[in-house]
């Protein structure tokens, strides 16, 4: 999540997934030094779009989890910490999830996110009832909140967290320390599936917070070919967040 942008203009070929539903998600995206924007930007690690074969492992790993607990994916809300331009959003219309909230500072990226959503219904991608709101509109099964994740109001009943490094260490410690403060007020569960768990440390030391799944997550071959880092796998840490 940044309010302003600097596209990285080294791999410009579109992604598998873009060219094939005709979208827009592909990028490496930093916030613009020099630009004035939100006072979060110099926190913010920038952004790149989870490939898809590794969110499809992600969801795999966390509904494994699930079992014996009594919840199902339909019992969730998956909110998405920096969606972007909506890649995962659109992924998890997939798994009949109870709603599915992309959460993202930068209104240009939650712009072409609604775009992106809107050709991805169009085309008939398994969920008609879907609607695609502005902020202040009445809740949606699937919609974007244009704000800060600091002052995101979490959703009542079970939540599950989609969180790839959008942010640097500061800003990481600030928003699992607000995690610690909402849970405290929470009876349903709260996951949290975190990709690249760089800041694994730091997630560890909230009160509540367990680590339940771990893995590393192989790509597809069209993934991997398409990485702008040259990577075949990333890592995909759960943890779930209890009452202290």
């Amino acid at each position: 999540m940044l309010s302003n942008l600097v596209q990285n203009k080294g791999k410009k070929e579109k992604h598998p997934f873009d060219r094939a539903h005709g979208v827009d998600t592909g990028g490496l995206i930093y916030a613009d030094p020099a630009a004035e924007g939100h006072a979060g930007d110099r926190h913010n690690a920038g952004y790149y779009a989870t490939a898809p074969s590794l969110f499809h492992g992600a969801i795999a790993l966390w509904r494994e989890t699930l079992r014996g607990t009594g919840y199902a994916l339909e019992d969730y809300t998956l909110v998405d910490i920096g969606c972007g331009k909506g890649r995962v959003l659109m992924l998890a219309t997939e798994y009949g999830l109870r709603e599915i909230v992309g959460v993202e500072l930068n209104p240009p990226l939650a712009r072409v996110a609604r775009k992106n959503l809107r050709k991805w219904m169009i085309r008939g991608r398994r969920v008609p009832q879907v609607s695609i709101l502005r902020p202040g509109s009445p809740v949606p099964r699937l919609r974007i909140i244009e704000g800060d994740a600091l002052s995101l109001a979490l959703p009542d009943g079970p939540v599950a967290l989609f969180y790839f490094n959008s942010f640097e260490r500061e800003m990481t410690e600030m928003w699992l320390a607000w995690l610690g403060k909402i849970a405290r007020d929470r009876t349903a569960p709260l996951d949290l599936i975190y990709i690249h768990p760089e800041f694994d440390a730091l997630v560890r030391q909230v009160p509540g917070m367990r680590a339940i799944a771990e893995a590393d997550i192989p790509f597809s071959e069209e993934d991997a070919g398409a990485d702008a880092f040259g990577v075949d796998n990333d890592r995909c840490a759960v943890y779930r967040l209890s009452q202290s």
